[in-house]
This record gives C-alpha cells, sequence and structure tokens, in this order.
C-alpha cells in the first residue's frame, strides 16, 4: 500500500505508514489530499534517513524518556525547516486529512500525524509520586508528573501551576496545545520540570519550603513540667502565678513566708524567727513578694548569669533543677521607711531695692508623723513674689501665702485628724482630689486679692509658685515667672514655665533663651494673682526620689543666678540653710537687682 503522505510502500494490511505514521485507508485519498499529501511528504522526506525512528513503530506504549527523544527530533527538523507550527492538534488523528485541508500545504508533520501512543508512567510511579522514577525526572516540561500531594496552603498564598496529565492520545493532545511552542522548546531543552517553574523563584521556592517544612516535635512537658500554683518550695516560697514558661526556664511570682532571714531592703540577716520589721532598716517582712527563676539542673551555671538585671536575693538547688529568688530593681521601694523631708527657706531685699520693702513672702509647711514605721509628709511650699511697682506688694504675697495655708492645713491635715480622733472613717486623698484642692487653694488666694483690690480700689498682684507633697508626689504649681526646679542625679531642671513676653518670644524664635536675663520687656507678665476673679494654673505631678532636692525661688534669684551656677549651689552646699545662704550671697554679687526669695527641701 502507498502512503498519501509520503509515498512509501507499505503492507497491504498497514494501518499506519511505516515512514511518517499516517493513518492509512483502504480507500483512496480525494485530489485535494493527495495534494497536500504530496507536499507534505516532500517536506519530511528531508528527515527520511532518521534511524529506529519511534514512529515506524505501530501502536505502542513508550516510555517518558522515549516520548522526550521523540518529540526532540520533530521540533528539531522543524526548526531547520524554518516553517512556524501553526496546526491544531485538538482534533483526534483519524480527522488530519480533513484538517490538513484547512492548512497550508506547507505545514510540516507534527506530532499529532504519529501514531498513537500512551504515555503511561510506571503503576507504581502513578499510584505513589513520592518515588518518582529516573524517567520521570526528564519528562518534557509540558507533561509533568502526577501532583503530588502537598499540605493545602490558604487561598492567599502563593501556588505553583499544575500541569494535569492524562493518559493515551488526550495526553499528547492537551500538551501540545500551548499558545507558544517556542517557550515548549526552551522547557523541554532544560529537561526538567523545575523549568517548568524556573521563573518564578518566589513561588517555588514556597512550594518547597512547604513541603521540607516539617513540624518540630512539640516540647516533651515531662522532661521540664512547670510548678503548679500554690506549690511551696523550702517550706517557705510559694507560688502564686506562672508568669512564663519557656524552653528551659519558668519563671514564677512567689511569696516568701520567711522573709526575716534576709531582709529585702538592706540585706540585714539579723533579724529574728517570726519578726514582722527589720530591725536595722524597720522594713517590713511579711509575705514579700519576688520572681522565681526555674533551671534545669543543667543550667545551673548560667542561671544567675541570665538575670543580671535583677537583685539576687537567693538561689538553690531542689529536686535536680536550679532555683533563682529575684527582686526586680523596678519593684523595689526607694522608700521603705517612707518619705522624710528637710527645709529650709530665706529672703533678701536685694542690693538695688535694699531701702524699699521686701515684696516676696515664702512659706514651708510641714506636717509629718511616723506610723507603724513609716513616714508619710504632707507639706506645702510657697514662693510669691509681689508685684513690683503697684500699690502693697508685699500684701498681695502675703494674702496669697496665708490664704493657701489656711485651706490646705484645714482640708489635708486638719479634716482627717478630726475624724482619726473621733473615730469616723477618714476618706483616702487620691491624685485628683490633691490636684482639685491645691486648684482651689490658689483660687481663693487669687479671689482674696481680687476682691481686696476691689474694695480698695488698689493694683497689687503677686506671682506665685511651690510645691505640695503627698507621700512620695510632689504636685508644682506657678502662676507667673517665679520658678520651681529640680535637683536629681546632679543635674538641674526647670519644672515650670514662665507666664511672661519674653518666655513666648523665646518659645517663638524671636530671641535667644539667653535674652530673657536681659530684654528690656523681661518684667512683663501675662498672668498674675490679683489682676481677674479667675485665673489660669499650672499644676505638675513629679515622682519623688530619694536625695531629690526641689527649689522655688522668685524672678530675683533665677535672674541673677543662671542655671549652671544654681546647679553647683545646690550640689556642692553642705546643707539646705547653706544653699539659701549661698543662693542670697551669689544675687547680690551678680547685681542684686530683685528681691531674693527662696524654698529648698531635699527629699530622703
Amino acid at each position: 500500500m502507498i502512503c498519501p503522505m509520503c509515498n512509501a510502500t507499505n503492507r497491504d494490511d498497514a494501518k499506519f505508514c511505516k515512514k511518517c505514521g499516517h493513518v492509512l485507508h483502504v480507500e483512496a485519498p480525494a485530489p485535494v489530499e493527495a495534494a497536500v499529501a504530496n507536499q507534505d511528504a516532500a517536506a519530511g522526506a528531508q528527515s527520511a534517513n532518521v534511524e529506529d525512528d519511534i514512529s515506524l513503530a505501530p501502536t505502542q506504549i513508550i516510555s517518558p524518556q522515549q516520548m522526550v527523544e521523540l518529540q526532540a527530533r520533530h521540533w528539531e527538523r522543524e526548526a531547520g525547516q524554518n516553517q512556524p507550527q501553526s496546526q491544531s492538534i485538538e482534533e483526534p488523528p483519524a480527522a488530519a486529512s480533513d484538517h490538513n485541508d484547512a492548512e497550508p500545504a506547507s505545514s510540516a508533520p507534527d506530532i499529532a500525524n504519529l501514531p498513537t501512543m500512551i504515555i503511561a508512567p510506571p503503576a507504581a510511579e502513578t499510584a505513589s509520586p513520592a518515588s518518582p522514577s529516573d524517567d520521570t525526572s526528564e519528562e518534557d516540561a509540558s507533561i509533568p508528573p502526577p501532583p503530588l500531594d502537598e499540605p493545602s496552603t490558604p487561598e492567599s498564598a502563593p501556588k505553583v501551576e499544575q500541569v494535569g496529565a492524562g493518559t493515551g492520545a488526550e495526553d499528547a493532545e492537551s500538551a501540545s496545545n500551548e499558545d507558544s511552542q517556542e517557550e515548549e522548546t526552551e522547557t523541554e531543552t532544560a529537561g526538567s520540570t523545575a523549568a517548568t517553574v524556573k521563573d518564578t523563584p518566589e513561588e517555588v521556592q514556597m512550594t518547597t519550603d512547604d513541603q521540607e517544612a516539617e513540624p518540630e516535635p512539640a516540647p516533651q512537658e515531662g522532661e521540664f513540667p512547670a510548678l503548679a500554683v500554690g506549690a511551696v518550695l523550702l517550706e517557705r516560697y510559694e507560688i502564686t502565678e506562672l508568669v512564663s514558661s519557656e524552653a528551659g526556664q519558668h519563671l514564677y511570682q512567689v511569696i516568701d513566708h520567711q522573709g526575716y532571714q534576709r531582709c529585702w531592703n538592706c540585706g540585714s540577716e539579723q533579724n529574728g524567727e517570726g519578726s514582722e520589721f527589720c530591725n536595722d532598716c524597720g522594713a517590713g517582712l511579711l509575705d514579700i513578694s519576688y520572681l522565681m527563676h526555674e533551671y534545669p539542673v543543667t543550667q545551673e551555671k548560667d542561671a544567675e548569669a541570665s538575670v543580671l538585671h535583677e537583685n539576687i536575693i537567693n538561689t538553690f538547688v531542689d529536686q535536680g533543677h536550679t532555683y533563682v529568688i529575684a527582686q526586680e530593681q523596678a519593684a523595689e521601694n526607694p522608700f521603705p521607711n517612707g518619705v522624710h523631708l528637710s527645709v529650709a527657706s530665706d529672703s533678701d531685699a536685694g542690693n538695688i531695692r535694699r531701702s524699699d520693702p521686701n515684696e516676696d513672702s515664702t512659706m514651708a509647711l510641714l506636717f509629718q508623723r511616723i506610723h507603724e514605721s513609716s513616714a508619710m509628709p504632707v507639706g506645702l511650699f510657697v514662693v510669691a513674689d509681689g508685684m513690683g511697682g503697684h500699690d502693697n506688694g508685699q500684701r498681695a504675697s502675703h494674702i496669697a501665702i496665708s490664704t493657701m495655708a489656711q485651706r490646705i492645713t484645714h482640708d489635708l491635715l486638719l479634716a482627717p485628724l478630726t475624724s482619726e480622733n473621733s473615730d469616723e472613717a477618714v476618706n483616702p486623698f487620691d491624685e485628683d482630689a490633691l490636684v482639685s484642692l491645691l486648684h482651689d487653694a490658689v483660687e481663693e488666694a487669687n479671689a482674696a486679692i481680687y476682691k481686696e483690690n476691689q474694695r480698695d480700689k488698689t493694683d497689687m498682684g503677686s506671682t506665685i509658685t511651690g510645691f505640695m507633697v503627698f507621700g512620695d508626689y510632689a504636685y508644682i504649681f506657678n502662676v507667673g515667672d517665679s520658678r520651681t526646679y529640680m535637683l536629681r542625679g546632679g543635674r538641674i531642671y526647670r519644672l515650670t514655665t514662665d507666664h511672661s513676653l519674653v518666655a513666648q518670644l523665646v518659645a517663638g524664635g524671636l530671641i535667644e533663651p539667653d535674652d530673657v536675663y536681659t530684654h528690656p520687656q523681661r518684667s512683663q507678665i501675662f498672668r498674675s494673682l490679683g489682676d481677674k476673679l479667675n485665673v489660669q494654673i499650672d499644676i505638675f505631678k513629679q515622682q519623688l526620689h530619694p536625695a531629690d532636692i526641689l527649689l522655688s525661688c522668685c524672678d530675683g534669684v533665677w535672674e541673677m543666678i543662671r542655671d549652671p551656677q544654681l546647679e553647683t549651689i545646690l550640689t556642692t552646699a553642705p546643707d539646705l540653710q547653706t544653699v539659701c545662704s549661698q543662693l542670697i550671697d551669689a544675687a547680690n554679687e551678680n547685681g542684686g537687682e530683685d528681691n531674693i526669695s527662696a524654698v529648698v527641701v531635699s527629699v530622703h
């Protein structure tokens, strides 16, 4: 039988041409079909000398490697003829002749014209993708192995596109139905499925991670279990909370039922069993809270090194585990015996106004009692600077401090004492109540001066600054250009803001900060007591620490003594009264242009 495509001689009962693989029909091809077949045969004759072509065999099952080699030969042949493939292979081979009628006669034979081939990996490979054969690694990129049973990923996660693989002629046809044959050729040359996703490294990396990442085995709790809340170690440390649990370490909150063995504050070990307070420092010793670190015995050497930021109280080994009892530095009470205050104040008319009345007034009102070995101070410390050049400036400053003292003394001191003596409940003062009381006291001082001005047709006024101490907090207040400072750690800080014209000019960048000492309008202020019925008051809250020094002073101090010199005097003076004396001396030496008044309080 003569093949209508390549004119090759075949057996009479042959179903496919042994040379080009065309389906042989018993009926004679139509004239048009014969012409197309002759042209295609001429194109295919250039590669007739290919030896051992798999297409010469009848219908058979070939391996993936053989399929790759077969396709490579056909694509090389097509590339050599410089003819683009444009034939569709979606139709079955039986309709090849009809399809050729609509295509140009110069189209080269396509894989669709090859004998029907079934590409089927071994059964074990299909059933178990986890163990692919060597042939699979060399498959055509368009026919990947069966998709692996990968763990499901969230919809939002990028996924590597998987190309489905069928069996029989459907696989060959669908694999060849790509939009770009050139892209398939490059992929085939790579000879690896990985080439399919070579241009998407992020997706490939993600998929590889998904396949290789295996969940780490959960830590065995039995190896290093955490202790239960309520457990007691050494008949002393009771666990009240499991703070954290990590690999190789547990952190607990515990209370010490034998705090007398070592004072948490001063470290004294001279207290007797059952002592409620330390004999050396007076700190309470009952049920003190600590942090307890637990480590395996293998980490005993590194146990203390890991808690260097804490104050280590005790270490011990119990049942093969190492324990470190520690106290956080931040948790230590800075005033184990309560807050103690020392105060000094002084005032001077100054060199320039030596012959005029001193219009400043100061007040240091300190009430401090010790109860149950703990000191609880209440104090009011004020500096009022009467308005110079106005009527009765000294009268205005006197009204200011006396009015404030009366209100604070009555509400903050006398009322609680009266309730205690009558066995009545004492309402504790919280922050809001203290701020409200201080604000009302300054408002009353302002109203008292204002009413006297209205009554006597005078124009007196006063600035005021100072602070009220309640426990370990100071509540600083200010109206005008007098100032309150704090010395902490050898460094001075200004706590108040001047309500003056030059202060606004500095804030607006119109003058330099040093100009406030010499500016011709430095005495102009826009807040003072007695000017209006209502006055705006600055109030600040400040936590106190041991060794803090608070200074309230009038403008006759800070205008004559710059901040560096103030810092030196506060740091080097042996006592507070000496501080006041040195401030007066320094202000007078630097000019003494105004009255000089100061109140100094030391915290310990």
